[in-house]
């Protein structure tokens, strides 16, 4: 399963790299990430996230994302989710537009007790933007397909105590359901690769660069290239009920 899953992982980068025409637009945004998690009741952990994101390039757009993200352990193999998050995106000097989204989910873990970490995350979202110009509202519903690799550096494992230097790689695919919504691009595909360095249980810091190319309509080819640098903060609470959940995040 593993080799299948890198395999499946190599080919996605592929397609991705391979997907984009040449006059596709290349764009660059920073997002600063704030991940708050409690757990509690041996299963369950919550995550609190905040985002700041922008743009480096024309139009330069900023958004204020905040996700609560109540988290469920059916086994060591499956954990249960769902989510709700509220953004405030500046898409230009003329179009502000809120979105509320909630979202159910589900990951599945390949490996929980080896080094290597190989995971699946699915999740189906039901997207509500607000045009506060206009004060209407459209709505569409998506789904989201992420493979996921966690590779501890320095230790064992990603669970073995502090100073623990950690990779993290993986891809996603987006698929709108329905209609389109009045935004940029929502389906996308998405290349991640990163470092992480846990300082102790309750921080963590990462380091994330991620490859997104963007098309309007599942007909058209990728029309944006999207290059985003990502500083994320992890903050675990109750250290005396330790987690092994590393957070969901946008």
């Amino acid at each position: 399963m593993v080799r299948l899953l890198k395999r499946g992982l190599a080919g996605f980068a592929l397609v991705v790299a391979s997907a984009s025409p040449a006059h596709s637009q290349t764009n660059e945004q920073l997002w600063f990430e704030y991940m708050l998690n409690y757990p509690f009741a041996n299963s369950w952990n919550v995550e609190l996230a905040g985002t700041y994101s922008t743009a480096f390039t024309s139009p330069r757009w900023r958004a204020f994302d905040v996700q609560v993200t109540p988290e469920y352990a059916l086994s060591q193999n499956v954990d249960l989710m769902g989510a709700l998050l509220v953004s405030n995106t500046f898409q230009n000097q003329s179009l502000e537009t809120l979105e509320i989204r909630p979202m159910v989910g589900a990951r599945f873990h390949f490996t929980p007790n080896r080094r290597i970490l190989t995971r699946l995350l699915v999740r189906f979202e039901q997207r509500n933007f607000q045009n506060q110009e206009t004060g209407e509202w459209s709505e569409s519903n998506r789904s989201r397909l992420r493979a996921e690799f966690l590779i501890p550096f320095n230790k064992p494992t990603m669970f073995s105590g502090d100073h623990l230097w950690y990779g993290l790689l993986d891809g996603e695919a987006f698929w709108v359901m329905n209609q389109d919504v009045e935004e940029r691009f929502a389906n996308r595909l998405r290349i991640r690769t990163g470092i992480g360095y846990r300082i102790s249980y309750s921080f963590r810091v990462e380091f994330v660069y991620t490859l997104q190319k963007s098309r309007n309509t599942l007909e058209d080819s990728f029309s944006t290239t999207d290059h985003i640098f990502r500083v994320r903060v992890k903050h675990f609470l109750r250290k005396v009920k330790p987690t092994t959940a590393s957070g969901v995040g946008n």
